[in-house]
Formats: structure tokens, C-alpha cells, sequence
């Protein structure tokens, strides 16, 4: 008789450990951020609509399930049950919350129903034009101010008191963020091409120069490499242990907030100006 164990270890491969498949999504309306939710599997599109620095209160933000199948195209919507939205941009989600960045106000929604928490309006403190949003030790968040040259640190344990991290042209118009854990610090792409270092304190550290006219989002895949992207080149890029390059894709359209979907290993992808969403595998 033929034994059985292979053919069910196969078996349980197949269940449990097939890659998942890659998917797209067309009819966005500038996808700007494409997070996924860890905990949930959901995944989550900030479209900003209309131009990415007015506050004409037109935007939305999209909910697919943990397939990519679309569930509610305007799960929150500017203009509906109190909630303004301009020009969302970078996305977080932390424990119910799903944070927002939008111009010069971070607006926190329940992820689940897509109602209206709270705000943090940064505007007095001279935020422009709010980009990537990242989570960091003890719950604190993160957010980038691109033509302000500014990041941003929030303490949610502190009814949200806002302090400045950092400010000034060091910062290189930074874009894209996200948190490192082994090294305590954040990583952040800039418009001018690097992609520097931060760490708790503000001191900035170039981690790599490449020949890049600007990047854009960044994110960690399993191993710690960085995952970045250039909407001016319509590239995305691993780079691991902060010197080799790989091109992962070329020849799309400004692929800007992307991100790393550890859960699936794949990358999340939102096409500014193709209108679509779309994921590859990282491998």
C-alpha cells in the first residue's frame, strides 16, 4: 500500500501556506496610500480626487476585503455623517483607529464603521502639506509634512499632544515613512532622492543615495529590507541592508504610497495617475 504522508503533507502545504494572489482594482480617483490592516486582513485607499493641496472636500477613502474584493468604494466619504476629507494622503491603523493625513489635519476614523473619532489639526503649527503617516514605540504616531520640511510626533496616551520632531531643509521634502524597529528609528524617503534615518531625538542620518530624482513611499519586507518607490520613474525598488539595489517593477504610473502586506508577501501598490490598485509578490 502506498504511504499517505506525503501526499497529505502536500496537502497541508497547499491549505495553509499557498502564496495569495495578486490582485487589481480599477476606477480609484487619485490613489494616493494602500495600507493593509494586519490584525483584519482589510486593506484600505486614500483617493484624493481633486488637486492633492486643496481643501475642496471631495475625497474618500476605499475598503476591499482581505482578497482585494471591493467592499465599500466610499466607506468614509467628505461630505457624509460629519466628515470632511480634502486630500487624503498617508494611512496607519493602530489597534481601531485608521489614521488619516490630509493637508494640515491627521483625522482618526474607526476602522471598522468608518466613523469619525477625532482630529489633530497641526495647522498652527505650520503644516502644509501632510504626507506619510507612521507608527512608533508606545503607540506614538508619526506624520510627515513634505513642503514643510517637518516631521511631527503625536502622543495619543496625551490626548494627542503634538511635538516637532524635526524641521528643517535636512529633511530633503521627505515623502514616504515607516518605523524600524531594531535600530528604534524611522526610515524616511525624500524628494531629493535619499532616504535618511531618524532617531527618537531628531538626529538624521543618510542611510542611502542612490541615482534617484525623488522617492516616494517605503516600507519593511519580512527580512528588513527596504521596499521604495519613485512615482517620477515609475519604479519600485528593494534595497537590502542599506547598500543593494533591485528593481522589482518598472514602466508604471506614479506609484506613490506603497506598501508591504507581511501576511500575503506582497507589495500594495496604488497608481496616482492610472486610477488602479494593484499587488505583486515580494519574492
Amino acid at each position: 500500500m502506498r504511504p499517505l504522508t506525503l501526499p497529505l503533507t502536500l496537502l497541508f502545504l497547499t491549505l495553509f501556506f499557498s502564496p495569495a494572489q495578486a490582485f487589481q482594482l480599477r476606477g480609484m480617483d487619485k490613489p494616493d496610500s494602500f495600507i493593509v490592516d494586519p490584525a483584519t486582513g482589510m486593506y484600505y485607499v486614500s483617493n484624493v480626487v481633486g488637486s492633492p493641496r486643496a481643501k475642496d472636500g471631495i475625497a474618500y477613502i476605499v475598503k476591499l476585503g482581505a482578497k482585494g474584493k471591493l467592499i465599500d468604494k466610499h466607506f468614509i466619504t467628505s461630505g457624509k455623517n460629519g466628515v470632511t476629507l480634502n486630500a487624503p494622503k498617508g494611512l496607519a491603523i493602530s489597534g481601531s483607529n485608521l489614521y488619516v493625513a490630509d493637508i494640515d489635519t491627521v483625522r482618526r476614523f474607526d476602522k471598522n464603521s468608518g466613523k469619525l473619532l477625532g482630529t489633530v489639526d497641526l495647522a498652527l503649527l505650520g503644516a502644509r502639506d501632510l504626507n506619510g503617516l507612521a507608527l512608533g514605540p508606545d503607540g506614538h504616531l508619526f506624520v510627515l509634512d513634505t513642503r514643510g520640511n517637518t516631521i511631527f510626533k503625536i502622543d495619543p496616551s496625551k490626548v494627542y499632544q503634538v511635538t516637532i520632531l524635526a524641521r528643517g531643509p535636512g529633511l530633503g521634502l521627505p515623502k514616504g515613512m515607516v518605523y524600524e524597529r531594531p535600530h528604534n528609528r524611522l526610515l524616511v524617503t525624500t524628494g531629493s532622492g535619499k532616504i535618511i534615518a531618524m532617531d527618537m531625538q531628531g538626529n538624521i542620518l543618510t542611510v542611502f543615495q542612490g541615482a534617484f530624482k525623488s522617492l516616494d513611499g517605503i516600507d519593511l519586507d519580512h527580512e528588513g529590507n527596504m521596499i521604495v518607490s519613485s512615482s517620477k520613474a515609475g519604479e519600485i525598488y528593494r534595497i537590502k541592508k542599506y547598500s543593494a539595489l533591485e528593481v522589482l517593477r518598472k514602466n508604471m504610473i506614479t506609484p506613490t504610497g506603497i506598501s508591504f502586506d507581511a501576511r500575503n508577501n506582497q507589495v500594495l501598490v496604488p497608481s496616482l495617475d492610472g486610477g488602479i490598485v494593484f499587488t505583486f509578490s515580494a519574492d
